[in-house]
């Protein structure tokens, strides 16, 4: 043989996948906890052009 086991290769790729994966759900959780907290202003500071509605205040 080649000395390389191909099942190892599938395993790497699977380790990596996994490992983007995971970074990608911390990612949306830590935007998502930002929104959830009522506290926009760093996140929306962040996006340029983006205009903060606070509706919290207009009576019913």
């Amino acid at each position: 043989m080649a000395g390389k086991n191909p099942t190892s290769s599938v395993f790497t790729f699977w380790n990596a996948s996994v490992l983007a994966l995971g970074i990608v759900l911390a990612a949306m959780l830590y935007v998502f906890g930002i929104a959830m907290s009522g506290d926009t202003t760093e996140l929306t500071a962040s996006v340029h052009g983006a205009d903060i509605m606070d509706t919290r205040d207009i009576p019913d």
